[in-house]
């Protein structure tokens, strides 16, 4: 069967644009014309641009495809579909994270009043810090656990560590020992907070490797490599129940 440009397009959901810019790059040449000089695509023109398409999708620039349709290059119908298939249920996934950290931005939004802008900034680079470092399964568990604290404990541990890494900054400045009482206490109130966040050992190794590792994360929690180091040495001071 044969279609002009204007039927392929409508069938398509393409602009006529489009269809003409691939013939300029040699991608997509009509099979036929009319006497009249229109173009006229064939179902291997299908065949073609539905390759165009699944390429795109996939990632490949304009560029880069036009080698891949050669007769000796052509992946089979089948790999390429699920090429496809394997980059459309990756966008699904994307756009279903996206989805739940609206979610929740909403019902934080509900629950507490308007997010200021500052605050939209932050969530957007925790979620791309952590689709960085996590996978998806990873993330969904980190949620799993947030969800399971109540909004009182939650919002105790918001307030709390931020003031307790005020606490041991201040101490760093100082000059205290990481061992110094008012550090060990510190320390006390910071592992009692870390309950409420029962994460797995996995996830809190992975947590770590991206807070040493991430600038930007360090950047975003405040967490310089010099006051982890502090904050580490009088955590560990506290476990082990060294004298204060």
């Amino acid at each position: 069967m044969n279609y002009t440009i204007g039927d392929l397009a409508q069938r398509t959901g393409l602009t006529v644009r489009t269809l003409h810019h691939y013939e300029q790059l040699g991608l997509l040449v009509p099979s036929t014309r009319t006497e009249g000089g229109y173009r006229l695509y064939g179902d291997e023109d299908v065949r073609t641009l539905h390759r165009i398409l699944a390429y795109r999708q996939i990632g490949l620039a304009l560029k880069d495809i036009a080698p891949l349709l050669a007769p000796g290059a052509i992946v089979p119908l089948a790999e390429l579909l699920d090429r496809q298939i394997a980059a459309v249920e990756a966008t699904i996934a994307a756009q279903q994270r996206l989805l739940t950290t609206l979610q929740r931005t909403a019902r934080r939004a509900r629950d507490g009043g308007a997010l200021d802008t500052d605050e939209l900034l932050r969530l957007i680079s925790a979620q791309r810090i952590l689709e960085q470092h996590y996978s998806a399964e990873e993330i969904d568990r980190l949620r799993a656990v947030q969800d399971g604290i109540s909004a009182a404990d939650m919002a105790r541990f918001k307030t709390e560590i931020p003031r307790l890494m005020g606490v041991f900054r201040q101490g760093l400045q100082d000059g205290l020992a990481a061992t110094a009482p008012a550090m060990r206490e510190a320390a006390r109130q910071w592992l009692a907070l870390e309950t409420l966040l029962p994460v797995d050992e996995d996830l809190r190794r992975k947590g770590r490797r991206m807070l040493d590792a991430d600038a930007g994360f360090q950047q975003m929690s405040g967490l310089d490599a010099a006051l982890v180091r502090f904050i580490d040495a009088a955590l560990a001071a506290e476990k082990q129940g060294a004298p204060r």
